[in-house]
Order: C-alpha cells, then structure tokens, then sequence
C-alpha cells in the first residue's frame, strides 16, 4: 500500500487517487491537505497542479471571470466570480467574494487565476489565489507617479513573477533637459526573491524603451500566454508621434519585444485601445474590438485579430452581432467588458437598462447567446461606474 492509499485508508491505486483529487474544486483540496502529510505532498506537487489545473481549464464551474466593481459613491470596491454553468432561462450568478477586503484596488491579474491587489493610498501590493484564499505581501518600492504591475509563470523554475513598471518625470539628455517620461522596470520572483531586481529594458528598435509618452503599457487590458505577457502600450519614435503596439515580456529570460498592431487600427488613438481588449483565443494571442455606427443605430460588428507567431502576422475575423443585441451594445459601447470562458468563446459583459448582461460568441460557429446577471443588482448603474472583468481559473497552485 502506498502513500496515497494509506492517505485514504483503503487499498485504493495512487492513479484512481489522483484522478479523484484532480476533479475537486480548490478550496476542498485546500481542506484536504490538512487530512494527512501524503495528501498534503500529493495537492502539493506542482504535476498535479497542472493536471488540476487543466482539467479546470475545460469545467465550467472552475473557469469563469472575476468582476471587480466600485459605485460613485464612497463605498468600497465589491468582487464577484461569475461561472457559465447557466441557470434556468439564460441566468448567471454572480457570487460576492471578499478579495482580499473592501479596501484593496485590483491592478491586474495572470491568465492562471491570480490576482495582484494594490492597497491605497502607499500600502502593500499583494498577490492573491481567490480558488485558495491564498495570497502574499510583496515588498514596496520607491514611490514613483506611475506604477503598474503584471504577473505571469516561469515554467523553468516553477515560480510566478511580478513584472512592475514606473516612471519618473524630467529626463536630462546631453546637458538639455526636455519634458518627457522614463520608463523602468523591475521583477520580483514570488517565493525566492526578497527584493524587487531592476531589469534592462534594451530592445533593438530605436523607440524603445518607452519614453516621451506618460502611458506605459496599460490602457485597458494585458494577457499572460505561454510564458508570455503581453500587454498595450503607446511607444514613440524621434519625431515624438506616439504609436500603439504591443510589448511582449518573456517570463523567463525576463527580455521584451515589440508586436506592430494590425495596419487597420496601428495609427489609431489609444481611446481605440480602451474600447478593445487582448485576450488568449484557441491558444493564440487575440485583439477583441467592437465596432459601433457612428449615429448609434443599426448593426454592430466585433474584429477579432489573431496573432500567428510562426508567420509574425495578423488574422481577422469579423463577426456581426445580431440587431436585438447590438441595440444593447450601441447604449454601452463604452461599458464594454472582456474576457474568454472555459470552451474558448469570447465574453462581453455589457450594461442596458440599468442592468448587467453577458454576450457569448463562438468563432467557429458564429453563434451569440445572451445571458442575465443575477447578483448585482445592488449598484447605482451610470457611466461612472467603475468595474473590470478578468479571467479566473480555480487552481492549487502554491505561491510560494
């Protein structure tokens, strides 16, 4: 009898073990760990994560979104997980959660379902396993007026990283001083590291690193795939003309590069970017944007551009939304949310009428379906609403 067999105390082979424990939600294997040491190792070992964690990727009830939600008014921010297992009649339920209290300010959050919270004003930063309840501090850095951070997973050495970037005014060149923006970087790896290591930002265009523009990369989304982030960014040649790309940042060698946008939207402004979004379809790095009439009436369309790596190019879809859902979409063009679910189709969370609601579109079948949102109901609904969607994948995945 191996260790597995005697965690559950009958002559069960370690395979039937593993293949139970891996269809358990994370927070019954978080319970599980406490009922013996050769369960504990088992949930423990990172192979099994990642078959956790695959398994979680096709569930419906273990990958869904996490909407982040704060009113007008002064009262605190307010999370939701949000799973497609659908209702009678077309619902889904959103499900309050405390992530990790009211006061935090979620910054951004990686493609394995962790989340970086920053308290305000000048507290801690912290990363967070909502499937877990799991989180860490991370040690503060030098206040600088702009500060970003980004997460994604290093296969080599099993360990997550937090990339930050910030800027500082006031750059001196050749004994002139101009106006302008530096951009530095830092990486701090969760579980080794005891202080954030300043990294070299080099890259061989010549408008790189990023400098001459107040925004980094973050307009409105960034998305972690396959050792990857990849994320917006305004970057500016010498004649100081700001031009959007993409900045892509290896996990693991810590380097970054640069990806053109589609010529269709590469000279477009960044108000563009705020109504798009980056998202990880069929594997592939994707760029999401819903198109809108200019008089507010008739069809809408969504682009979708996917990156084919081998080829360094773009591929373009175009997909019309059906009029009884564009009407939807010409009333909250700007309240446009983004996000993928757990059979690859594309999430929009929208606002009409004073209530929230889900379109789904599958790519290959062309097909929309349009869902309610129960549960969040209890918010002063207006364009000054602030709220974000992220994916969210329940997993063991240790921090540390």
């Amino acid at each position: 009898m191996n260790a597995s067999e005697k965690a559950a105390g009958v002559s069960i082979p370690q395979e039937i073990v593993f293949e139970i424990l891996s269809k358990l939600p994370a927070k019954t294997l978080v319970r599980l760990r406490c009922v013996s040491k050769p369960f504990c190792a088992l949930i423990a070992d990172h192979g099994f994560g990642v078959v956790h964690r695959s398994l979680s990727l096709t569930l419906p009830s273990r990958a869904g979104v996490l909407i982040s939600i704060a009113s007008p008014a002064a009262r605190p921010r307010a999370f939701y997980t949000l799973n497609f297992t659908p209702r009678p009649r077309g619902m889904l339920q959103a499900n309050r959660v405390g992530f990790p209290d009211a006061k935090s300010f979620l910054c951004s959050s990686s493609s394995d379902g962790l989340f970086i919270c920053m308290y305000r004003p000048n507290g801690p930063f912290t990363v967070c396993n909502v499937s877990t309840g799991q989180r860490i501090f991370l040690p503060r850095l030098i206040q600088y007026e702009e500060c970003e951070l980004l997460m994604g997973y290093d296969s080599e050495s099993k360990r997550y990283k937090v990339l930050m970037t910030a800027c500082r005014e006031s750059i001196s060149r050749g004994g002139l001083i101009r106006c302008g923006f530096e951009y530095k970087h830092w990486v701090f790896t969760v579980g080794v590291d005891k202080s954030w290591r300043e990294i070299n930002n080099y890259c061989s265009r010549p408008f790189f690193p990023f400098e001459g523009n107040r925004y980094p990369y973050y307009f409105s989304t960034n998305v972690y795939i396959d050792g990857v982030i990849y994320s917006y960014t305004a970057l500016t040649k010498h004649n100081m003309i700001p031009r959007n790309h993409i900045v892509a940042f290896e996990v693991g060698c810590e380097s970054f590069s640069v990806i053109t946008l589609p010529d269709k939207v590469s000279s477009l402004s960044w108000f563009f970017l705020k109504m798009s979004a980056l998202l990880e379809v069929g594997g592939r790095l994707a760029m999401v944007h819903v198109s809108v009439p200019e008089r507010g009436e008739g069809l809408c369309y969504m682009n979708v551009w996917t990156w084919e790596k081998s080829k360094e190019c773009w591929e373009e879809i175009t997909m019309t939304i059906p009029l009884k859902w564009s009407r939807m979409i010409n009333n909250s063009a700007r309240l446009l949310r983004f996000a993928t679910n757990h059979d690859g189709e594309i999430v929009l969370l929208c606002i009409y009428i004073k209530k929230f609601y889900i379109l789904v579109c599958n790519l290959r079948s062309e097909a929309w379906r349009k869902f309610d949102v129960s549960g969040l109901e209890d918010f002063p609904l207006g364009n000054s609403l602030d709220f974000t969607m992220h994916n969210l994948v329940d997993h063991v995945f240790p921090l540390e």
